[in-house]
Parts: C-alpha cells; sequence; structure tokens
C-alpha cells in the first residue's frame, strides 16, 4: 500500500473520531458523577470532619449511602432526559434541513460548559447533589449524546450508498463502545485514589480533562465537516418551530407503501426494550456490584473489558457474519439478542450466589453479541425510510432512548431500591430482550424479501 493510498483511506475518515471521542466523555462523565453523587450522599448522611471517611475504604454504612445515591441519580437523570427527550425533536428535522454540521457543533459546546460547572462542584465537594441538576439541565438543551448520534448516522447514511451502508455503520457504531470501553478505564485511573483532602481533587481533574476534549472535538468539526447547502434560510421562528416535530412524528406514523409503517414501529419498539435493558447494565450495575462488595475500580475494570470484547465482535464478528448470503440483519439482531439474554440473567442471579465474582466475570462472554441488535436495526431502518428521513428516524430512535431511560428509571430503579433480591431489575431486563427477540423473529418470518447484509456490503 503506497502513500496515496493510505491518504484516500484516511480521507473515508470523517466523523468516526468525533463519535468515539464524545462517547468516551459520555462514559467518563457518567461514571465520575455515580462515584460523586455517592461520595456527596455519604457527606450528606454523616457530614464526617475527614471527607475521606467516605471513601469506599473507610466507610461502614453502605447501604443507607447507596440508596440515597441511587435516588439522587434517579432524579438527576429524570431532569436530563426530560431536557433532552424535548431538544431532540429538533435536532433530527434540523439536520436533515439545515445540515448537519450546525447541529453537531451544539452537544460539545453544551459538554464543555456543564464539564465546567461539575469541575466547581466537585471543588466544593460539600454543596448538596441538587446542583447536579444545572448541569443536567445544559446537557440535554444542548442534546448531549443524542445530537452526536443522529447527526454522524445521518452524515454516514448521506455520504454512503446503500450497497455500503451497513459495513459503515457497524463500523460507526462499533466506536461508541471503544468510546465506551476507554472512557471508563480513564474514569477508573482518574478516580482509584481520590484525594479529598485536596481542593483540586481528582474528580475537577476529570472534568477539566473532559473539557479539553469536548474543545477539541468542536474545532474538529469546524475544520473537518463540510457544510451543507442551506434548504431554507435560517431565523429563530424556523429553528424553534414546532414543525420540527411534526416532521419527526410524521417520519414514523405517515401511510408507506408494502406496510413499512408497521415496520418502522415494530423496529423502533424492539430498540426501546433494548433500551430499557441498557437502564439496567450502565445505571444499576455500578449500584450492583457494590451490594455485592465491589469498589469503583473493580468496577470499571469489569466493564471496560466487557466493552473491549463487545466493541471487538461488533468489529471482527459482525463482518464475518455478513458474508454468508443466507444471514439477514434480522438474524444478526437476533443473535445479539440471546446474548443479552443470557448475560442479564446470570448478572442478576449473580446476587444469590456464594461465589459471585465468577458469576459476574462470566457475563463478558456471554454479552459478547449483545451489540449486535441495534446496528442491523439502523441498518433496516435506514434502508427502510427515504433519503432525506435519515436523520429524522435517527433523531427519533434516540427521542426513544431518552423516553426509555426515563421512564426505566422511575420503575427498575424504584425496583432495585425496593426489592431485597437486588438482581431481580436484571432478570426483568432479560425478559424484555426475550419479547424483543420474538418481536425481530416475527419480522424476518414476515418478510418479503429479506435483503440481507451480504447483498447491502
Amino acid at each position: 500500500m503506497n502513500f496515496q493510498s493510505v491518504i484516500e483511506k484516511l480521507k473515508l475518515i470523517t466523523v468516526e473520531p468525533i463519535l468515539f471521542l464524545y462517547m468516551m466523555v459520555i462514559f467518563m462523565e457518567t461514571n465520575a458523577l455515580q462515584e460523586l453523587i455517592y461520595i456527596k450522599s455519604c457527606i450528606t448522611l454523616k457530614n464526617p470532619v475527614n471527607i475521606s471517611d467516605c471513601s469506599y475504604e473507610m466507610k461502614d454504612n453502605q447501604t443507607d449511602a447507596t440508596n440515597l445515591a441511587t435516588e439522587w441519580y434517579k432524579y438527576n437523570n429524570t431532569c436530563l432526559f426530560l431536557f433532552t427527550f424535548i431538544s431532540t425533536f429538533y435536532v433530527g428535522s434540523w439536520s436533515d434541513r439545515l445540515g448537519r454540521k450546525l447541529p453537531m457543533l451544539i452537544p460539545p459546546i453544551g459538554t464543555v460548559i456543564a464539564a465546567c460547572i461539575n469541575a466547581v462542584l466537585s471543588y466544593f465537594i460539600k454543596i448538596h447533589m441538587v446542583y447536579f441538576f444545572i448541569t443536567a439541565f445544559i446537557s440535554g438543551i444542548t442534546f448531549g449524546y443524542v445530537g452526536i448520534i443522529a447527526t454522524s448516522f445521518g452524515y454516514i447514511s448521506d455520504f454512503t450508498l446503500e450497497q455500503s451502508r451497513t459495513k459503515r455503520i457497524v463500523i460507526l457504531e462499533s466506536m461508541i463502545f471503544i468510546g465506551c470501553t476507554i472512557g471508563m478505564k480513564i474514569a477508573g485511573l482518574f478516580l482509584k485514589h481520590v484525594h479529598y483532602e485536596r481542593e483540586l481533587n481528582n474528580f475537577v481533574m476529570l472534568y477539566i480533562f473532559e473539557a479539553i476534549i469536548c474543545t477539541a472535538i468542536t474545532v474538529y468539526i469546524i475544520f473537518r465537516i463540510p457544510s451543507y447547502s442551506l434548504q431554507e434560510p435560517i431565523s429563530c421562528s424556523s429553528l424553534f418551530s414546532l414543525r420540527h416535530v411534526g416532521d419527526s412524528l410524521r417520519t414514523i406514523f405517515r401511510s408507506r407503501e408494502e406496510g413499512k409503517r408497521t415496520k418502522i414501529i415494530l423496529i423502533l419498539i424492539t430498540l426501546c426494550l433494548i433500551y430499557m435493558g441498557n437502564v439496567v447494565q450502565f445505571t444499576l450495575g455500578y449500584y450492583f456490584l457494590k451490594t455485592i462488595k465491589w469498589d469503583f475500580d473493580k468496577y470499571t475494570n469489569l466493564y471496560s473489558v466487557q466493552f473491549a470484547v463487545e466493541a471487538i465482535a461488533l468489529i471482527c464478528i459482525f463482518p464475518l457474519l455478513y458474508r454468508f448470503p443466507w444471514v439477514p440483519d434480522h438474524c444478526i439482531g437476533m443473535l445479539g439478542l440471546l446474548s443479552r439474554f443470557a448475560g442479564f440473567t446470570v448478572f442478576g442471579l449473580s446476587a444469590l450466589a456464594t461465589h459471585s465474582d465468577y458469576m459476574v466475570y462470566s457475563c463478558i462472554l456471554l454479552f459478547i453479541f449483545s451489540e449486535f441488535p441495534v446496528p442491523a436495526l439502523r441498518s433496516i431502518l435506514s434502508k427502510t425510510v427515504d433519503s432525506d428521513e435519515n436523520g429524522r428516524i435517527f433523531a427519533f430512535t434516540t427521542v426513544l432512548q431518552n423516553l426509555c431511560f426515563l421512564l426505566s428509571s422511575f420503575v427498575l430503579m424504584t425496583l432495585f431500591t425496593e426489592s431485597s433480591f437486588k438482581g431481580l431489575s436484571f432478570e426483568v431486563a432479560a425478559g424484555l430482550q426475550g419479547i424483543a427477540f420474538f418481536i425481530l423473529l416475527y419480522l424476518y418470518l414476515t418478510s418479503r424479501s429479506c435483503r440481507t447484509a451480504y447483498e447491502a456490503i
């Protein structure tokens, strides 16, 4: 491979670094916020003279602090997802009408502001948790990861042919999980030994690092992502018109030929069930592992390895499957749902096991195909809707994702705190993945002409 061919290959890289870096930042922030809320909950309960008494090694009342942290994290998530739910009705329509670049710039700028506020709240470690609602509001109205996902997948759909779209979507999807892996590991390294006696503690440094990364993302978007020709002049009335909400809803519910509307709705229901499982995995996993006496470093090591395994499977095994003509996107998605069902079931039952650590670590292999369903379903959706609807359909999937997080956070986190069997939420999540499997099986069996991933490539 000569130098010129290397340059040509590098030119194909566009939104992949954006999604990778932003998801890395999001998982750094999410895990740091969970730990920080826990520390502040412990301070609220005990008001210790030495804040180090609220570290994992020194605390003597784990249950009360964990339950209080779970409650406040639930309230914070509700605030975040409520504002994100409202704003994402606009991001998809904006990106379809005004181009991908402008909506893509908003999330990293908002994250820089939110990171600076979180750094201040970390510097004054005894400030109450209620002030985190400020950063939840800012992250919500600036679209957050929802905006980055919608605009990134919309951009890829714009600049790829249908024949190669599945491959590019898989590559882009893998950026999410590589970013998650590295983000969790970085959070673990920052917070492995938190020096509470210093006002410039590890939480402050992590959030400063986050702001620097998001600034770099903003610069990259400005100079690397091309601007689209606008379909209409920009004005406040056009930007914030309720027409954008109507456009998003019409994309889903308008009449389509060959039963495509029913197909789209069933795919969205399947995605909802998958997203509800993600609430349990990413939101409750941390607090669940604390109940079986895992510390933050051990938790981040587990999830970073798990995400790495899932990303490798997405990059290496997924492409092998679509080379077989008889393997459609539906079957790849069903394989992933079986993997999720097995992983959630064993993870939840580990709360009852004597040697729970072995069961938890076995979930790394059980979850290996767990991220196959989402790219498979996104690929099916992108081929079902019209080319000028890709931004709206991807934005609507993230609207649903936020709605699922909003509702599931209340239901499943309440189930977690109230139930004596702490693994019950994971068993419920396993059941939801089973329902999603049968919906996808129905779509496969009733499909007139099942276009395979091999044919798409």
